[in-house]
C-alpha cells in the first residue's frame, strides 16, 4: 500500500519515504536521473514493483526517499506528491530482510551480529536490486540546495531509526558519493569489478591488437569453437525482438538463475514490463536453432541494459551446453555490438576475475555503511580498512594477470582506481 514515512530535516526541506513509486510522475523522478543509468529510471523500478520482483516475498521492500520544498508536501501520506511538484532529491531505498541480490556481501556482519546475540535484519539498502551497477544513487535536481546531500544521508539513517534497522547501506555508488558519505559519518568500502572500455579500437581485431600473443591466440580459438555449432548468432534490441524471443529470454533467465543456484527474482509479468514499456533499453544477445520453431528456436542468450554510451551485462541462460558459446554471447559479441554502435563501456556484472583474460579490466567499486551501535560501527571500520588494503593490492595484480593491453586514460577517460561513469 502506498504510504508516505515523514522525516522532517529542516525548515525550508522536507525529507519524506514514500512506499511506491505510484506516489510520483516518471516526469518527476526522471528529471533527476543521469545520462546512462537505465536502472535508475521511473519505468524500471516502478516495474520491479508491479510485477512484485521486488515486496516483502523477496525481501526488497521499497521506501523511496525524497527532498522537496516544505510547502510541497501532501496533506494525506498516502496521496500523491502533486504533478507539478519539483523533486530535489531522492534516493531508492529499500528494507531487506535478507542481503540476496545485493553485490555487496555482508554475511560475514551478520554473523558477527547473531554471535553477539544481536539482530542484523531488517537494514536499509540503497541500491538498485539485483544489479551490481556504479551510479549515482543520491539523485539531485541540477539546482538542488548543497544541503540537500546531506539530507538524503541523514534521512537515510533517520528512516533505518523508524524501522529498527541495524545498518544503512548505500550499494555501487560513484567514488565522490561514497566520499561525501564519509563525511556524513559512514564507512568507505571498496570492492572490484572487470569492465570493457573502447580505447579507439575501431574494430575487434584493433581491440585484439595490443594484446599479448597468447592472450589472441586463445580468443580466436574461443571464438572458432563458440560459433561452430550451427547455431545462427545475433545482437538485437528488445524493440526488434519477436514475441517468441521474449518468451525464451525469460525462460533462459530462470534456467541461468537455477544453474548457478540463485534466486529468480524477475517474474514473468517483469519481462512482459520490460518488452512493452522500456524495450529500447534491452539489448539480447541470442543463439538461435533454425530446426526449431517458436520459443524453443533461441536456445541460448544474454539478456543486457543499454543507455547512452555504456552497456551493462546482466544475465545468461542456455537450454544446454554448447562448448564455448557462453563466451561468444556473453563477452565478444557484445564488445563488437559495442564497437559497431559506439557504445564506449561494456560492464559484465559481478564476478568472474577470468574476464580480465578476456579483454576486460579490473576496476574499483565503492559502497558506504553505517551501523547503528557504535561499538559495531567501529568493528566494521576497521575489518573494512583491511578489507580495502587486501582489494587494492588484488586489483592491481589482476592487472598483471590480463590481456596485456596497457592502462589508458585517453579519449576513453578510463581510470581503473575510479568509479566515476
Amino acid at each position: 500500500m502506498a504510504g508516505r514515512e515523514s522525516l522532517v530535516w529542516r525548515s525550508s526541506l522536507h525529507v519524506f519515504a514514500i512506499t511506491s513509486l505510484s506516489q510520483v510522475t516518471a516526469a518527476q523522478w526522471d528529471a533527476l536521473c543521469p545520462p546512462d543509468s537505465p536502472f535508475l529510471e521511473h519505468r524500471f523500478l516502478y516495474g520491479l514493483e508491479l510485477s512484485e520482483s521486488v515486496g516483502r516475498q523477496a525481501g526488497w521492500m521499497p521506501l523511496y526517499l525524497l527532498v522537496v520544498e516544505d510547502t510541497a508536501i501532501p496533506d494525506d501520506p498516502a496521496d500523491a506528491l502533486d504533478p507539478g511538484a519539483e523533486l530535489l532529491g531522492a534516493a531508492p531505498c529499500y528494507v531487506k530482510t535478507n542481503s540476496y541480490g545485493e553485490f555487496i556481501f555482508d554475511w560475514q556482519w551478520a554473523d558477527a551480529f547473531y554471535q553477539l546475540g544481536r539482530r542484523y535484519y531488517p537494514k536499509l539498502v540503497i541500491a538498485t536490486p539485483f544489479t551490481p551497477v556504479t551510479g549515482q544513487r543520491i539523485l539531485l535536481a541540477e539546482h538542488a540546495p548543497e544541503e540537500t546531500f546531506a539530507a538524503l544521508a541523514d534521512g537515510a539513517r533517520a528512516l533505518a531509526e523508524q524501522f529498527s534497522a541495524s545498518s544503512v547501506h548505500w550499494l555501487f555508488t560513484q567514488q565522490a558519493e561514497a566520499q561525501g558519505l564519509v563525511e556524513r559519518g559512514y564507512i568507505h568500502r571498496l570492492s572490484h569489478q572487470n569492465h570493457w572500455i573502447d580505447q579507439d579500437y575501431g574494430d575487434f581485431e584493433g581491440f585484439l591488437a595490443p594484446m599479448r600473443s597468447r592472450a589472441r591466440k586463445q580468443i580466436r580459438a574461443e571464438r572458432r569453437k563458440g560459433q561452430a555449432h550451427g547455431l545462427e548468432l545475433m545482437v538485437l534490441r528488445g524493440d526488434e525482438m519477436s514475441d517468441d524471443a521474449w518468451q525464451a529470454i525469460g525462460r533462459l533467465y530462470r534456467k541461468g538463475c537455477h544453474r548457478y543456484g540463485s534466486a529468480g527474482y524477475l517474474t514473468d509479468a517483469f519481462f512482459e514490463h520490460l518488452q512493452s514499456e522500456m524495450p529500447e533499453r534491452v539489448v539480447c544477445s541470442l543463439a538461435r536453432d533454425a530446426g526449431l520453431s517458436g520459443p524453443e528456436q533461441w536456445v541460448a542468450g544474454t539478456l543486457n541494459f543499454q543507455k547512452g554510451d555504456a552497456l551493462y551485462g546482466r544475465y545468461w541462460g542456455c537450454d544446454r551446453e554448447y562448448d564455448h558459446l557462453h563466451f561468444e554471447l556473453a563477452f565478444y559479441q557484445l564488445i563488437e555490438a559495442c564497437l559497431a554502435r559506439g557504445w564506449r563501456r561494456f560492464e559484465a556484472g559481478a564476478g568472474g576475475d577470468h574476464k580480465v583474460r578476456r579483454g576486460l579490466s579490473p576496476k574499483l567499486c565503492h559502497s558506504a555503511h553505517w551501523i547503528a551501535d557504535e561499538e559495531l560501527h567501529a568493528a566494521v571500520d576497521q575489518w573494512v580498512s583491511r578489507e580495502k588494503e587486501h582489494t587494492e593490492r588484488y586489483t592491481e595484480a589482476l592487472v598483471l594477470r590480463g590481456t596485456g593491453h596497457r592502462p589508458h586514460h585517453g579519449n576513453s577517460g578510463y581510470d581503473p582506481k575510479s568509479s566515476q561513469s
